[in-house]
């Protein structure tokens, strides 16, 4: 701001009644806008100048308005470029630098349906790499956090069973897998949460191979049923269903 124009705006509204008239001076600010020239408003704040604009076509756009739409056009260009070319070239991993409750590594399945509509999802709005990662980190992230929340509860029950608990978890699920199979047995020991499941599952394996013998106990001793069927705890499935059927057939 020009000395000028400090002191005109200290002055403040100019009173009408003391301009007077002079054709000089109303000849000077004439020829002072028809150039051009800033004109003081009656207030006696100067008006800024407007920036210049360029006529494109139908539009009149400024030199900034014009180098943000460059701007914006060369990031959405850039973006484009690093959009897999289909669906299935989207690849199912996290963020380079995002860390998972727990600090496990999460392993995503690629024939699970969910995934392949999610790659399919991510294509039709134009979602980078980048972009189906975070997706994707946001996910694992969650299902991470669900799995710590359930190990630490699962912690905290089986410390119920005593300090021999770990012994008796390990005895239960070899148990388990000699009698459904490995594939067979990882969802049903995934239930075992609790020191009720545990002791669940202890129960039911007495009763499966005892098949009627001596159960135990720290102060007596029950005694063995005589019907037991001998050599039973070594049978196959197969053989202890065939021994079990020939026992009914007798007892009928």
């Amino acid at each position: 701001m020009t000395p000028e124009q400090r002191h005109e705006q200290l002055r403040g509204p100019e009173n009408p009644r003391s301009r007077g008239h002079s054709p000089a001076r109303d000849m000077r600010e004439a020829a002072a806008e028809a150039a051009g020239d800033n004109v003081p408003k009656p207030d006696g704040e100067q008006q800024a100048a407007s920036p210049a604009k360029v006529q494109v076509g139908k539009y009149e756009v400024s030199e900034d308005e014009l180098a943000a739409m460059m701007d914006r056009q060369a990031q959405d260009d850039l973006r484009k470029a690093t959009i897999p070319p289909t669906p299935a070239d989207y690849k199912l991993q996290i963020s380079p630098d995002a860390k998972l409750p727990g600090g496990v590594e999460f392993k995503f399945d690629a024939s699970d349906p969910s995934l392949t509509a999610a790659k399919n999802w991510a294509h039709s709005k134009g979602l980078d790499q980048g972009a189906f990662s975070e997706m994707l980190t946001l996910y694992a992230s969650h299902v991470a956090q669900q799995q710590a929340a359930l190990a630490e509860v699962s912690r905290a029950e089986i410390a119920k069973a005593g300090v021999n608990a770990p012994q008796r978890v390990d005895a239960i699920g070899k148990w388990i897998r000699a009698e459904v199979g490995d594939a067979d047995a990882r969802p049903i020991l995934a239930t075992m949460v609790t020191d009720a499941h545990l002791r669940f599952f202890e129960k039911m394996q007495h009763r499966v191979t005892s098949q009627g013998g001596a159960s135990f106990s720290q102060s007596h001793r029950v005694p063995a049923d005589d019907k037991a069927i001998p050599g039973y705890a070594k049978m196959s499935f197969e053989q202890r269903r065939f021994a079990q059927d020939q026992r009914a057939a007798q007892r009928r």
